[in-house]
């Protein structure tokens, strides 16, 4: 209390010091306002030797009324005997200090109580009950030694089956070494495997659903665990060391969207959210509402992923949406953790945390992307882009040494596009699959008519041979392809745009020449396969009508839709299309889409009259020079066209 008493004291002296430095005309909000100098605060330091107070609090008593600091002094004084007569004990001295505040802080003014009070009370309270160590040991050490020893005879059970386990039967038992701790729980990573065989599972029926293909090509289904096992290492990586959301569980739907489709993207999104949340029930201590958290943002995040890059998925597509499911994420974390959690703070934290989850899961999904094309080969549509310009060496040499065929080709993929958009295919597949469906064609380019000037060879070639020539190109196409690596889609495409249809044309011609013997139309027929998809399918389609409509003597808007869908009946007739997944009612869509792409190719023209065009006469001087050339026909047609306006 004297040591209260005395701060106090001082306190006073620095109030009535800087009082004397007012000459009392003053207002309040002036006296607040008043700065002091560095001098004047060195002063006022050396008036308080009991207590050491900074600048700020020494500023804020200056400016105070002597009224104010009584009232301060009367109350502390009171507070801390009060406080002391209850008694302070060592180790409590901050709960008590916090408990005279809240008693104090109704009665002294808002700026001492903020800034000078706290540095006073513990400065000066002090505990007056302390702990007494030497008596303190000796009772331990006389009660420790008052305890009588367990014992638990022969026979005698020490603990049974639904009993709670006291820290004396667990000492018992591993004094007896019944207890083995390091034994390894077999439970934990029977757990662990069920989780994994349920994420499996979720993944499989999902993409037996909705993507069975996929569960058929090897090479889309290493892509899938390759992804999902990268994200799962950097989730690991984020949960362990710095905080559970901000596992980029995302990296998994973008990706395996961007790469391969929707309906995949999905499937691995939700399979990585399910693992991810398993490994964080097998941490140490796990929490609940972590667990319902990451799982909830894992399944929100990967729907939002799949659904922004369902069409077009292009790099920056990728980097727009790790930006928009951290902002998905962070509404997500805000909604759940509310429910959830009562402590705002980590709610507000936990929601940051989201969002550069995101961000990172777009960064690191836009750097793997171009890593995993060329590793698998994949027709991504930044692949497909790249391979459709007319620079690439295969499109180049196409259009050099075949270039009947490389405008053939452009029309082809015209049509193929219109035909994909119709029916929701690839387009983006079907035109770069069209540019290079008839490559193989460079091998033997005259033994097609499309490149033929006059001659064609097939006149003095037998009907037979002609066919293998004809027949081959699909073959010669697919190892260009596999020289050039493009990407199986395509190359399905080269070997798939003729199926197993015959080459009529030399069957007719045999028939001729076999005086009546029986001609096997199988040996005139490509070895196939026949389409597998609905870009295989369109390109076939597409092939054989642009082929025909171009030879039509009178290409009107009904002649053609009526020869385009003869051709597409006849090539339904004769099972082309059996193996690829179109309807009906796709196949008249690209009747429809095919009939307006020739019918603004085939437009009709105005016939131009034969008249000569009159020379023109121009007579230049004897001696010109290269600037009078360039003007002076400018100037002479100046002067025709003033005499014109003239007439």
């Amino acid at each position: 209390m004297r040591s209260l008493a005395g701060v106090l004291k001082e306190i006073g002296t620095v109030q009535q010091y800087g009082l004397s430095l007012f000459d009392g005309t003053e207002t309040p909000k002036e006296k607040q306002a008043r700065q002091f100098t560095a001098d004047e605060l060195a002063y006022a330091r050396k008036l308080t030797t009991q207590i050491n107070l900074t600048d700020y609090q020494l500023a804020t008593v200056m400016r105070m009324e002597k009224a104010q600091i009584e009232d301060m002094t009367s109350v502390l004084t009171t507070v801390v005997e009060n406080s002391l007569n209850t008694t302070i004990r060592e180790g409590q001295v901050n709960q008590s200090i916090d408990t005279m505040l809240q008693i104090a802080g109704y009665k002294i003014d808002t700026s001492l109580f903020q800034t000078v009070v706290p540095t006073i009370l513990r400065t000066c309270v002090k505990p007056n009950m302390v702990i007494e160590t030497e008596s303190t040991e000796l009772a331990k050490t006389k009660a420790r030694e008052s305890v009588e020893p367990v014992i638990y005879l022969q026979g005698q059970n020490i603990i049974r089956q639904g009993e709670r386990v006291s820290a004396n039967q667990m000492q018992m038992l591993r004094a007896l070494g019944l207890i083995d701790e390091n034994q390894i729980d077999w439970w934990l990573y029977v757990g662990a495997m069920g989780m994994i065989v349920a994420a499996i599972a979720v993944l499989l029926i999902l993409l037996s659903v909705f993507s069975s293909e996929s569960l058929h090509d090897i090479r889309k289904m290493a892509v899938i665990m390759m992804v999902i096992c990268i994200t799962m290492l950097l989730c690991c990586i984020s949960i362990r060391s710095i905080s559970v959301f901000l596992a980029p569980i995302a990296i998994s739907a973008l990706l395996i969207t961007a790469l391969i489709g929707v309906p995949e993207g999905i499937a691995g999104g939700l399979c990585t959210s399910i693992l991810a949340a398993a490994f964080v029930l097998g941490a140490p201590n796990p929490s609940t509402s972590e667990v319902t958290q990451l799982l909830v943002i894992g399944v929100v995040d990967t729907m939002a992923a799949a659904l922004f890059l369902k069409t077009k998925p292009y790099r920056i597509k990728v980097v727009l949406c790790g930006l928009l499911i951290s902002v998905i994420g962070f509404c997500a974390m805000l909604c759940v953790g509310i429910m959830t959690s009562s402590n705002s703070s980590n709610v507000k934290d936990n929601a940051l945390m989201c969002i550069e989850s995101g961000i990172l899961s777009g960064i690191v999904a836009v750097g793997l992307q171009p890593i995993l094309e060329a590793v698998f080969n994949l027709a991504t549509p930044a692949k497909l882009m790249e391979l459709s310009n007319p620079n690439h060496p295969l499109l180049r040499r196409l259009l050099l040494e075949a270039s009947g065929t490389y405008h053939h080709s452009i029309i082809v993929a015209n049509l193929a596009e219109a035909a994909a958009e119709k029916i929701h295919a690839n387009p983006l597949l079907a035109r770069t699959g069209a540019y290079f469906h008839d490559v193989g064609k460079m091998k033997r380019p005259l033994y097609f008519k499309e490149n033929q000037i006059g001659d064609n060879p097939h006149d003095r070639t037998d009907p037979y041979v002609s066919a293998a020539i004809v027949t081959s190109h699909t073959k010669d196409g697919l190892s260009l392809a596999l020289k050039h690596r493009l990407p199986r889609e395509i190359q399905k495409i080269i070997v798939e745009h003729h199926g197993n249809t015959p080459v009529m044309y030399f069957y007719h011609k045999a028939s001729q020449l076999a005086n009546g013997k029986p001609v096997d139309v199988n040996d005139f027929r490509y070895d196939g396969p026949r389409p597998s998809s609905k870009e295989s399918a369109i390109v076939m389609l597409a092939d054989t009508v642009e082929a025909a409509v171009r030879s039509m003597p009178d290409p009107t808007p009904q002649a053609i839709d009526e020869k385009i869908r003869k051709l597409v009946q006849g090539k339904v007739d004769d099972g082309q299309l059996n193996d690829a997944p179109l309807t009906l009612r796709d196949i008249d869509r690209i009747c429809v889409a095919f009939a307006s792409v020739l019918n603004g190719a085939f437009h009709e023209r105005i016939e131009y009259p034969n008249v000569e065009i009159p020379k023109q006469q121009t007579v230049l001087p004897e001696e010109v020079s290269i600037d009078q050339l360039t003007v002076k026909p400018g100037k002479e047609k100046q002067e025709r066209t003033e005499k014109k306006h003239e007439a």
